[in-house]
């Protein structure tokens, strides 16, 4: 049965997944990540060669390979290419059917989109690309507060008394916060803050894409509980967080080159 590798070449991380076939429906085998840097051609081999490393396959074992992230069109070995949108829709609707809506906050872009009866892309916006809207923010202000970014989200969650986050430049949102320690804020209320930005931003995205009520996030922010929290505070509807939700978009990416195999196999067999 066919292998098809999806590889999700994002602008902090590189992202690959290995499905096969042989299950029904077909099934992850292995998983991959590697940070980007500026070539992408090798970020997309290396996250490749680490999921296959994890399905414990080579190289000839993978039949197809769908490539995905602003990335997607540098990579040479690719069999097919498809927008961010198309996959990440494709990968959370696989992980939950009943999703009418997909908030995706990458490094330098989130991305709302909202689907139709039948897991189809209904409509989609992006941000301005503006760090203020997206999950680099986030690793800034670690950065500035001297926080692992891996404990932001839950040291969000212990705030008393939020404070706002009001400007949509990057720069002057990091004003903004060297002007709450002058006062004395709280790293937690800050942390809050910054969600809460972050949440008012991309519900604005998700209403002007037409949001439904199942709402699925994914990308590495999905992580983040603080993020969670101020998504559901803000919108009103519980946020549906996949396992491994960084690796959505390139899961949906796999699947979608799964069916254009398929597809093709099926077409040279009746021609045959």
């Amino acid at each position: 049965m066919p292998k098809v590798a999806g590889i999700d070449i994002g602008s902090a991380f590189t992202k690959a997944v290995v499905v096969s076939a042989a299950a029904r429906p077909a099934a992850v085998v292995g998983r991959g990540s590697v940070r980007t840097g500026v070539d992408l051609e090798k970020a997309a081999a290396d996250a490749l060669a680490a999921a296959l490393a994890d399905a414990g396959s080579q190289r000839e074992s993978v039949d197809y390979i769908a490539t995905t992230g602003f990335g997607r069109s540098s990579v040479s070995f690719r069999d097919l290419q498809v927008t961010e949108i198309t996959s990440g829709a494709r990968g959370a609707r696989r992980l939950f059917p009943s999703a009418t809506a997909v908030l995706d906050i990458g490094s330098h872009c989130t991305r709302a989109i909202t689907l139709t009866e039948n897991g189809k892309v209904r409509g989609f916006k992006t941000n301005d690309k503006c760090a203020a809207g997206s999950g680099s923010f986030i690793v800034r202000a670690a950065k500035y507060l001297q926080i692992e970014l891996g404990e932001v989200g839950e040291i969000a969650l212990r705030a008393e008394n939020s404070q706002p986050i009001s400007s949509i430049c990057a720069v002057l949102a990091e004003s903004e916060i060297i002007n709450h320690v002058s006062a004395g804020v709280s790293v937690e209320d800050i942390l809050s803050g910054i969600y809460n930005s972050l949440a008012d931003r991309a519900s604005m995205l998700l209403k002007r894409a037409g949001m439904g009520q199942e709402l699925v996030l994914i990308g590495g922010v999905a992580r983040q509980r603080g993020m969670v929290r101020a998504l559901e505070k803000r919108l009103k509807v519980p946020v549906s967080v996949p396992a491994d939700c960084e690796y959505v978009s390139a899961l949906g990416a796999a699947l979608l080159g799964l069916k254009r195999l398929e597809t093709q196999l099926s077409a040279a067999s009746c021609q045959s």
